[in-house]
């Protein structure tokens, strides 16, 4: 295994065991199907861009883990806006585990983008 295919494999447990340990609690049978068929619409229409392959996606590679991520993403904002409606973003303004854990999950979608493997 390359040192960077390792680094990101690191850093996807990282943030698997953030939103595991912060985002969880929140989450409804509801957000959880939302993000499941809305994270696969998102990465079959930004990361596929229309192909017909994300059926093709081997385990632990980049594009498995930011399918992952756009799952875990789309949940995330679902259950936000189960929660708190229209006030998602001043939930969002206060600094406490709910934008640490947004903004880690769009800065690991944009690491494995970045660079792949």
């Amino acid at each position: 295994m390359k040192p960077r295919s390792l680094a990101q494999l690191i850093l996807f447990i990282l943030v698997v065991a953030m939103w595991l340990k912060f985002a969880w609690p929140m989450m409804t049978k509801e957000s959880l199907a939302i993000g499941a068929i809305g994270g696969l619409l998102v990465h079959w229409a930004l990361t596929n861009k229309g192909s017909k392959a994300v059926a093709l996606i081997e385990p632990l590679t980049s594009g498995w883990r930011v399918l992952l991520y756009d799952m875990m993403l789309v949940a995330f904002l679902a259950a936000l806006i189960q929660q708190n409606g229209s006030a998602v973003l001043e939930v969002l303004m206060d600094l406490n585990e709910k934008p640490a854990v947004l903004a880690s999950l769009v800065g690991a979608i944009i690491v494995d983008y970045s660079v792949g493997g």
